[in-house]
């Protein structure tokens, strides 16, 4: 599943851009289209170590990410790279090593954590024995 739309990147980078992108010899559908999922691939290992992939839906603060990562992979791969779209893919790969390390979010689209122990699939448990100080029992 893709984070993003070939419309999304038209709409962001612009139409011809996209076509100016691309050789002539390659099929523009089938291009973007592997370069979304690539890209939305590599979103899903950032996000793996918080979040379990693939995200479902469609969260609105993915799609610049994949877009800028799909543009990237298309301009490397073409020797269109410029330096606009490299900085555009580093910032897209910060946004996601900090929502990945939590110090972000997803916004309105961020998955729900459950806090029940048996719903869970993996991960730590703890367990403590009872309190034996405090502040009116000390030795």
């Amino acid at each position: 599943m893709a984070y993003a739309t070939r419309a999304e990147i038209e709409q962001i980078w612009g139409e011809q851009f996209v076509i100016d992108l691309l050789p002539l010899d390659v099929d523009a559908d089938e291009a973007i289209g592997n370069a979304l999922t690539q890209a939305s691939a590599e979103i899903d290992v950032h996000l793996s170590a918080r979040y379990e992939t693939p995200l479902a839906g469609h969260p609105a603060a993915l799609v610049m990410p994949a877009v800028n990562i799909a543009v990237y992979n298309l301009a490397i791969r073409h020797t269109s790279l410029t330096t606009t779209i490299e900085d555009r893919y580093k910032q897209s790969i910060k946004m996601l090593e900090r929502i990945a390390d939590g110090k972000a979010g997803l916004g309105a689209d961020e998955p729900s954590v459950s806090t029940d122990p048996t719903t869970s699939s993996g991960g730590a448990a703890f367990s403590a024995n009872e309190r034996v100080f405090s502040r009116k029992n000390l030795p």
